[in-house]
């Protein structure tokens, strides 16, 4: 009889499992010691970390893409150096995590909220609306606020690739209040949501595969048009939120004024998005070190 030898798909499956276990170990030890400093501190320390670590890994590279691209007329001096504040967000992001719950907790100075009268109006009314944010400062953070009004809120994430880490996410996400829809088939379920007077939460801002070509700082960018084909579809206002970083363990949420929509028409859908984002382009040149740009948001070619 002779010995059985391990198939080559199932030696990558071994392997893979073993670099996402080691990859969920040491976000664990990450989180682990950030748990152990106040929040503040623990977001000068994330931020420190990266703002050194980040550009020694490859996805500095797309980091710097969407810079040149979006600032070109900004000398290569100044954009490395946003490239780094770009990193030291992520890293106070990352290190937020365990302090999720801090913010939930309703400290004012931590978390403040401000909201359009507009907008007000219509959640004293209960009526359900399709709210988008951008991956800017913690953008965690607008689902807290709005899950702090009071709001049922739904809300689409892309789930990670690595299954451990996933489950370490959600974990911490559990803190905000909201209902997460992963963002696979979530078209049917955000409808289900509405339709039942739930409102909905998306992030747009990032590249997708099924989306449409709109100008993004003066260059066309595949973008979402969900939002507004939701808003649109079922006659609900579409509201932008807005989350700034003031200091390490200090945030600012805006719940804006909706945004005015045509008929639910391919053309108006795409007005819509245009409009979308042009607010987003606007927020990211105000604070552009707060922006998550390490995924390719233009087509072309960036070189290894």
């Amino acid at each position: 009889m002779t010995a059985r030898t391990a198939t080559p798909r199932a030696a990558t499956g071994r392997w893979r499992r073993i670099a996402w276990r080691a990859q969920a170990l040491a976000l664990g030890a990450f989180w682990a010691c950030a748990g152990l400093l106040p929040a503040r501190l623990a977001a000068a320390a994330g931020g420190r970390l990266f703002r050194w670590l980040g550009p020694l890994t490859r996805k500095q590279r797309f980091v710097a893409r969407n810079l040149e691209l979006a600032y070109p007329d900004l000398d290569p001096g100044t954009r490395e150096a946003i490239a780094r504040e770009v990193w030291s967000n992520f890293g106070a992001v990352l290190a937020e995590y365990p302090h999720l719950g801090r913010y939930a907790g309703g400290d004012a100075d931590a978390l403040a909220t401000e909201v359009h009268p507009a907008t007000r109006a219509l959640i004293d009314e209960g009526r359900p609306a399709v709210f988008v944010t951008a991956h800017l400062a913690n953008w965690e953070l607008p689902g807290l606020a709005l899950s702090r009004l009071g709001i049922p809120l739904s809300v689409v994430y892309a789930p990670q690739s690595n299954p451990f880490v996933d489950a370490m996410l959600q974990h911490h996400r559990s803190a905000l209040g909201c209902t997460f829809v992963p963002k696979t088939d979530s078209i049917r379920t955000l409808l289900g949501a509405l339709k039942a007077g739930r409102s909905v939460g998306l992030l747009p801002d990032q590249r997708t595969d099924f989306g449409e070509p709109l100008p993004f700082f003066g260059r066309p960018a595949i973008t979402a048009i969900s939002p507004a084909w939701l808003a649109l579809r079922r006659g609900c206002p579409l509201v932008p939120v807005r989350v700034e970083r003031l200091a390490h363990g200090r945030y600012r949420v805006q719940v804006l004024a909706p945004l005015e929509g045509d008929a639910p028409s391919r053309a108006g859908v795409l007005a819509l998005s245009r409009r979308l984002n042009a607010l987003f382009e606007a927020w990211i040149r105000e604070r552009p070190g707060q922006w998550l740009c390490m995924r390719r948001r233009w087509p072309g070619r960036i070189e290894a």
